[in-house]
């Protein structure tokens, strides 16, 4: 037998895949392309540094010796000292930064021909030299200016170096780039082929399971009781799957075995067992879920699966003939959930019962005849959206009041008595199948008046019932 699969854990593999391979192209530029990106930023600092001491070397320099060597200015008030300094400082970082040999011997030959110059501006600036004649000084300026060129000469070798180091770097970012975004387009080709892939692969596990489902519905509406369906490949069908054909398994044994030499009350409760699990209701929500397939609405089928399932898990109740009344409640639920998908365009619900009723018991499929009564009786017969509200409450006498209320087309006084008139006859299904059985089964087990009934033309309809709140 074939493995099953969740279909949220392959969608999930299907996401974490996809975010997978998405990922690769972002690792690959911060392992590659951001260290490369910053060592060239780092090699166009090192130009700039080279490309300071030159101009620091150069007219800046030579201006302040200048002032001083032709007395315009004292030599401890010039700022060559201050440039040198700064000449130094930057070199230093150069000299401790650079890694490529060739550049460092062109940045070691200018620290020593920085510390040239330095030795020459001593000789400028000792007291010996101060009050000497111009000549001599500018013989020692001329010794600088030569050692300044060579020093623009060395730093200019340097800066060549390093333009060919980023050129090379620049090659390389090039080179990545293109394999990168060939990566990115390959990947992205990739992904598109797996997401079409799953997406098939999704309808079709979907699909297939749901037809069987349908065609096993369709039988059963035949009157083939026999009709079972095959074990669904995704795990999310399961529970229906085998909620549906234990519903059939019991629909067969009950009709079979049970229903020639029930009482009355039993009789009526079978009719309504089927009515609730009608296979024309099964097959129009199949048919419902195919559609929310076949539109990919995965995430719909799943909540409209869960909610049928909940709804034939509550209706069959292990045989029992109470549940409580917040299970009532959640198999309404359950209902109208399954029908606001079908009819979302004309109808809304609403669900106000007192919390306090909810561990009170109640005889089952009590509510859900009443509720589909509303829908296609009510609703589906007036023009435009209409709500359907059912309601419960505590009264003071330890009994319990629900209501199904409607806004929809109503029924005149004529047809309204008529109605009344049926529910306490023989002639019961002309009140309407459901409202008869639901009626039947509250005065024999209660033993009390049934349903009442109040209703307009064009204004709607309420049905209502008491109980008591404990079983007796």
């Amino acid at each position: 037998m074939k493995k099953q699969q969740s279909i949220q854990r392959r969608l999930h593999s299907s996401y974490l895949f996809i975010v997978g391979l998405l990922s690769v192209p972002t690792v690959l530029l911060l392992l590659f392309l951001l260290p490369t990106t910053a060592r060239y930023h780092q090699h166009i600092n090192y130009i700039s540094d080279a490309r300071a001491i030159v101009d620091l070397s150069g007219a800046r320099l030579e201006s302040e010796l200048w002032d001083i060597v032709a007395g315009n200015q004292a030599y401890q008030a010039g700022a060559q000292e201050h440039i040198m300094d700064e000449i130094s400082t930057r070199l230093d970082r150069l000299l401790y930064e650079t890694e490529i040999y060739e550049s460092r011997q062109q940045v070691e030959a200018a620290v020593r021909l920085v510390d040239t110059m330095s030795s020459y501006m001593e000789e400028l600036g000792a007291p010996s030299y101060r009050h000497s004649v111009m000549y001599s000084n500018e013989q020692i300026l001329r010794e600088i200016r030569s050692v300044s060129d060579l020093l623009h000469t060395v730093l200019q070798e340097y800066i060549f170096i390093e333009i060919g180091v980023i050129s090379d770097i620049n090659g390389q970012l090039r080179t990545c780039s293109v394999a990168i975004t060939f990566l990115a387009a390959l990947l992205l080709l990739v992904i598109i082929m797996a997401a079409v892939d799953s997406c098939r692969s999704v309808q079709r596990d979907i699909r297939e399971p749901i037809g069987r489902l349908e065609a096993m519905s369709v039988q059963l509406a035949a009157g083939n009781l026999e009709a079972r369906a095959a074990p669904p490949s995704v795990s999310e069908l399961d529970t229906l799957t085998r909620s549906l054909n234990t519903m059939a398994d019991q629909l067969d044994e009950l009709i079979e075995n049970r229903i020639a030499d029930q009482r009355s009350l039993r009789k009526a409760e079978m009719r309504t067992l089927q009515a609730q699990i009608t296979p024309h209701f099964i097959y129009n929500t199949l048919d419902t879920i195919v559609w929310l397939a076949q539109q990919k609405e995965n995430q719909a089928v799943v909540d409209i699966t869960m909610a049928l399932t909940q709804f034939f898990r509550i209706s069959l109740s292990g045989g029992s003939d109470y549940i409580t009344v917040g299970q009532e409640l959640s198999h309404v639920e359950s209902y109208l959930k399954i029908q606001a998908v079908r009819y979302e365009s004309i109808m809304q619900y609403r669900i106000d019962v007192e919390e306090s009723l909810a561990p009170c018991p109640i005889l089952k499929l009590l509510l859900q005849p009443l509720v589909e009564n509303a829908i296609y009786h009510g609703i589906k017969k007036k023009r435009g959206r209409g709500l359907i509200t059912v309601t419960g409450r505590r009264n003071p006498d330890q009994t319990m009041t629900f209501s199904v209320s409607d806004t929809g087309i109503g029924m005149s006084a004529e047809r309204l008595a008529e109605v009344r008139a049926a529910l306490t006859s023989d002639a019961g299904p002309q009140a309407g199948f459901g409202l008869y059985n639901v009626n039947q089964r509250i005065r024999l087990y209660y033993n009390n008046s049934g349903l009442d009934i109040q209703s307009a033309y064009r204004s709607g309809t309420t049905i209502s019932f008491t109980i008591p709140c404990r079983m007796d």
